[in-house]
């Protein structure tokens, strides 16, 4: 199988090229500062002898205080000629990246990017997201000099990491029912038929490449990949993000910052996605069939999601989303019932069940 983007159509997805990445990063004759999850870290710095590597910055929490502690300290352990020359990489998942693009932002260094999961498509968006006070914040933008794409790197994660991709390409699926519920409204950004239609060509794409994601194969990696980046120029092209995220998102911070719980973001994604598309009446099978078709580990048992915060957290979404100044939903324009709610727990309480870490 084979799928090509039209890097044309909406936005200018970021420069990525597949490579190995220790290779990369030897050839570059600068200092760099690594923001890692570790693993991989320890593994892959055995790698890199003769690189440069001016700071290990260990990526572990998002909280925008602690990265703020995370470049001063940068900035007054490290001479301001070396810093000045540096390029900032990150090395991992999404909190890796962020804390990359949050310490080259606050740096005005470039940044290259490593994913080595597709759990989330961090790499490959330029807004920086970080949690303050517990709620997550867009607080700047970046675009990476490059995205390397290692796919012997990423594929040696556990294959749940990986599956997990699905969660930020399936949530075209709300998110699109969202936006043109508000726009009916007369709320927010108005309707454009191209953001729409990348969302509903993204689904069929994602449809038809479950079975690749499920296996963690080279063309499924490539898929996630290129659809991160398709929706990443999108997003940053638009100004807003309103075709892939909506009430699944906004459902998945309100359940973290209820239960103070962190799953794997595109797990919890999916398993959103499929909870909210029951809520909307918006063929909730075809996102369930994805979910298992690509074997994303999403039952709630599996996520420690139980059901009196799954309850709360729906029946309280409305004030959640106003209270944080989210783009309207379908929490707002229409009254979410107790019956809704236990017939979309009964739903998702059906996704398949995968005991093991792999999945």
């Amino acid at each position: 199988m084979h799928w090509v983007s039209d890097d044309a159509a909406i936005g200018t997805p970021f420069a990525c090229i597949e490579t190995d990445a220790r290779e990369l990063l030897v050839s570059r004759d600068v200092p760099i500062i690594v923001c890692a999850n570790d693993p991989p870290w320890s593994a892959f710095a055995v790698g890199l002898g003769g690189v440069d590597i001016l700071a290990a910055v260990p990526s572990w929490n998002m909280d925008v205080e602690h990265l703020a502690t995370v470049v001063d300290e940068l900035s007054s352990t490290h001479p301001s000629e070396r810093l000045a020359a540096a390029t900032v990489v990150g090395l991992g998942g999404g909190t890796a990246l962020d804390t990359a693009k949050y310490v080259a932002w606050k740096l005005g260094r470039p940044l290259v990017q490593v994913p080595t999961i597709t759990s989330v498509d961090a790499g490959f968006t330029d807004a920086i997201g970080v949690r303050d006070q517990g709620r997550v914040r867009y607080i700047g933008k970046v675009v990476p000099e490059l995205v390397v794409l290692d796919l012997p790197l990423i594929r040696s994660a556990p294959a749940r990491l990986n599956r997990a991709g699905v969660g930020d390409i399936l949530s075209c699926h709300t998110g699109l029912f969202d936006w043109r519920l508000a726009t009916n409204h007369g709320h927010g950004h108005p309707w454009h038929t191209g953001l729409a239609a990348l969302g509903a060509m993204l689904l069929d794409e994602l449809e038809a490449a479950a079975e690749e994601i499920a296996a963690v194969s080279d063309e499924g990696v490539r898929f996630i990949a290129d659809a991160y980046r398709r929706i990443g120029a999108a997003c940053a092209w638009a100004g807003h993000s309103r075709f892939e995220e909506g009430s699944e998102h906004f459902w998945a911070y309100a359940f973290e910052h209820a239960t103070g719980a962190h799953p794997v973001h595109g797990e919890i994604i999916s398993f959103a996605v499929c909870a909210l598309a029951h809520v909307q009446g918006n063929d909730p099978e075809r996102a369930f069939d994805i979910v298992r078709r690509a074997k994303v580990r999403a039952n709630p048992s599996d996520l420690a999601i139980d059901e009196d915060a799954f309850r709360l957290c729906l029946l309280g979404l409305r004030e959640y989303a106003r209270s944080e100044d989210l783009d309207i939903a379908v929490a707002d324009l229409a009254d979410i019932t107790i019956a809704q709610v236990d017939a979309s727990w009964a739903f998702v309480a059906r996704l398949p069940r995968y005991a093991s870490v792999e999945g």
